[in-house]
Order: structure tokens, then sequence, then C-alpha cells
């Protein structure tokens, strides 16, 4: 795996080359993709892709930190949820809707 630069180094491409910090970010973002497991994948590039696009909208670094951090508290919460409340996710059930047919 792609070494992690020290911190200085980041905050040096972060104020001089932003695009080359990008390109590192969804190098590593790969890679550790790539090394979990294979049920664990499909989910993990979902959510990728969902803070990726979440990220796309923000108008600075901070703005792009507090969503990051907004995003993984939430997905934190439901995790917390589900571990100490087993039984109650396991009864969630969706109703499903049959919708009228169209007329034409």
């Amino acid at each position: 795996m792609t070494q992690l630069p020290n911190f200085d180094s980041l905050k040096w491409l972060a104020e001089n080359n932003p695009e080359e910090l990008e390109r590192l970010q969804k190098k590593l973002c790969k890679e550790a993709i790539d090394h979990c497991p294979e049920s664990n994948k499909e989910q993990l590039i979902s959510m990728h892709f969902h803070l990726e696009q979440q990220m796309s909208r923000c108008s600075n670094p901070f703005h792009r930190c507090y969503l990051a951090i907004s995003i993984m508290n939430d997905k934190f919460i439901a995790l917390n949820d589900i571990i100490n409340n087993p039984q109650e996710f396991r009864e969630q059930n969706a109703k499903v809707l049959t919708l009228p047919p169209k007329k034409l």
C-alpha cells in the first residue's frame, strides 16, 4: 500500500498542489477498499461514492471536513443502534405498497 506522507507534506500539498492531494486521497481510498474482505467492498464503494458526491458540493476545506465528520458520525450512531438493539434492527420490515395501474 502507498505510504501516507507526513503532516507537513500533506499541508504543503493542500496549499500548493490540491489536485495532487486529491489524487493521493483517491488512490489511498481505492487501496483501502481493495484490501477489505469481499463481503464489505460493495458497501464501502457505495459509501465512498456517496461521500464524494457530498464533498463535491462543498465550497471550502472546512466545509469538507465538517461534512465528512457529520457523515461518519451518522454512520457510527447507526452502527451503535444496531449493536445495542440487534433484535429491533432484525424486526424492521418495509411495507411494500402496490401502485394502481396507470390510466392511459
